[in-house]
């Protein structure tokens, strides 16, 4: 018995999420929602730079609706920490999405950014290990050549 497994010519299209980024002046609080990456990180931080003509003591980012962020999204959380700090003011992450909070605390930043996560913190998947696919080349039942053999 021998199982073929071949790959979609394409790839299905999936739509784009929107960003959205609402500024609220009286609770010094950015809502986003959508894609935290280096395509919009400039419109959080020009978000923020908007509180920071107010007086309130702590700025807040609403991140309950990230349904990505990169490397340039991390960046500019921490940059937006130390904006705030800057104007004597704290910054709260709240209700991170799963996804946000996990990459967070995969990075260390806990240990920098306030979270003020709706739930409990997300574990890692599979205790911390990978879990194998149901089905692919991990999973057909003959062996695999790491080397090709001459012959």
């Amino acid at each position: 018995m021998s199982l073929h497994l071949a790959a979609p010519d394409t790839a299905p299209e999936v739509p784009p999420v929107p960003f959205r980024l609402d500024v609220d002046l009286v609770s010094a609080t950015v809502t986003v929602a959508g894609e935290l990456d280096r395509e919009h990180v400039h419109l959080l931080l020009d978000g923020l730079s908007a509180l920071a003509d107010g007086a309130h003591p702590c700025w807040s980012v609403d991140a309950a609706e990230v349904v990505f962020c990169d490397a340039a999204g991390l960046r500019a959380l921490v940059t937006a920490h130390h904006l705030a700090r800057r104007h004597g003011c704290a910054l709260v992450v709240q209700r991170p999405s799963p996804c946000l909070h996990r990459l967070i605390l995969l990075v260390g930043l806990q240990q920098m950014l306030d979270l003020r996560p709706a739930g409990p913190a997300p574990g890692p998947a599979a205790d911390g290990r990978r879990p194998l696919p149901h089905a692919g080349p991990l999973r057909v039942g003959h062996p695999v050549r790491a080397v090709p053999t001459e012959g």
